[in-house]
């Protein structure tokens, strides 16, 4: 450990405090129980503390979470134990290579393409962690939120790339996805891959009315059939995901739902004309 690790651990073993604050100026929080996960760590001796990281039971009282895993791994890291800090990222890979296979499964992609948009995935998530500065903290923050939401935007441009690769449209097209067609069309892939163009022109349309968190709030209730919120830590929910409170949620599927009502009728209107 560094001597200002150390200096925080003698200080009644606070863990380091975040840097990174919010577009509102406010420095960003962990969770409570990620806060005391670290803390408990701070007076162990190393034998104690790797254990601790060993550990696979998310319900053992003594599991440490993602996040708290990035704040130990970033300690290493500053503190020149580059070895340590290297072990605890391969523990965050092997964590999630489930949840990211699952994933990727849902996805058009061919083998390779899964493969390297795995390999991509972990590349970004070592360069994340990794990074000393503010840029790393909210992965002690919100790990899994971090992590899909780059998983979600690499699994979008490589499904868009094989599509027109397989179905022959050009380069000239490349440029829709600043417009926010291949997003919505990726998204219609990922519901119903069995769908004729016209629908899926159609019902891109409809989902462009909608703003990413509401997107992703259908996405993950009505299509993933998750939980807007869970109490059950080691249960994904839309909440968790999004960053937000089950509340959030809620309103984003109420607007979702208000807008696209809106949508469908307008176009009813267009063919009573």
């Amino acid at each position: 450990m560094t001597n200002t690790d150390r200096e925080d651990a003698e200080a009644g073993m606070v863990p380091r405090p975040l840097t990174r604050k919010n577009k509102n100026g406010t420095p960003y929080v962990r969770e409570a129980r990620i806060e005391r996960q670290i803390g408990a760590l701070l007076p162990l001796a190393e034998p104690a503390r790797r254990a601790r990281f060993a550990l696979a039971n998310r319900r053992d009282p003594d599991f440490v979470g993602e996040e708290a895993l990035v704040y130990w791994l970033r300690a290493y890291r500053r503190a020149g134990d580059d070895a340590t800090a290297w072990r605890l990222a391969e523990n965050l890979v092997e964590r999630v290579a489930g949840h990211v296979r699952r994933h990727v499964e849902r996805w058009r992609l061919g083998q390779d393409e899964s493969d390297e948009c795995a390999r991509d995935l972990f590349v970004a998530l070592f360069a994340a962690v990794f990074d000393d500065g503010p840029g790393g903290e909210f992965w002690e923050v919100r790990f899994w939120v971090c992590l899909d939401r780059r998983l979600w935007n690499l699994l979008e441009k490589r499904q868009a790339v094989a599509d027109l690769a397989e179905t022959g449209i050009g380069e000239t097209n490349a440029g829709d996805d600043e417009t926010g067609a291949t997003r919505e069309n990726s998204l219609l892939r990922v519901v119903d891959p069995k769908l004729g163009p016209a629908r899926q022109a159609e019902l891109g349309e409809a989902l462009a009315q909608l703003t990413e968190n509401e997107r992703l709030a259908v996405y993950l209730c009505r299509v993933e059939g998750w939980p807007e919120e869970s109490d059950d830590p080691a249960r994904p929910s839309a909440a968790r995901v999004l960053g937000v409170t089950g509340r959030s949620v809620r309103n984003y599927l109420k607007r979702a739902e208000n807008k696209l009502r809106a949508w469908e009728h307008g176009d009813t209107e267009k063919e009573r004309k």
